[in-house]
């Protein structure tokens, strides 16, 4: 999708994605964070998690932001991934739950600095399988192509 193809208010939702424990040990490992709610499940359930380990929250979101990609909707229109607002992590994710990443476009504008791109704010949510429990919302924004 090029900039002119989003509209406010347009919705997708992506297909699902199983967090496995091996996804939580190697994020752990590639990125040196080892804190025991990850990777200790008695210590997880002591503390309030009672069904162990819980993903990274950056885990999740980086698992969203593949579930965006997998929906091959900007891949080759996309020029840069400018950042991430108001991210809030809602609920636990677990080994086995499958997340879903539902967006809606939230903004369209064109780029003050370059007449060949667009800003496009989505506001994103990943659900839970889990009670369709969302864990994670926050708002995204892509500098997009324009069609020439």
């Amino acid at each position: 999708m090029y900039l002119e193809d989003f509209k406010e208010g347009a919705t997708f939702a992506s297909e699902t994605k199983e967090v496995k424990e091996e996804d939580i040990q190697e994020f752990a490992r590639l990125t040196g964070d080892y804190n025991r709610l990850h990777i200790d499940p008695d210590y997880a359930k002591g503390i309030g998690f009672g069904r162990g380990i819980v993903a990274h929250g950056l885990l999740t979101l980086s698992l969203g932001l593949g579930l965006w990609h997998s929906q091959n909707l900007t891949n080759g229109t996309i020029l840069a991934f400018l950042g991430l607002e108001k991210v809030s992590f809602l609920a636990p994710v677990y080994p086995g739950d499958k997340l879903q990443l539902f967006t809606e476009v939230s903004s369209v504008r064109e780029s003050k600095s370059r007449e060949d791109a667009g800003l496009v704010s989505l506001k994103i949510t990943i659900k839970s399988d889990v009670e369709n429990k969302s864990v994670l919302e926050g708002t995204l924004v892509l500098m997009m192509k324009r069609r020439k």
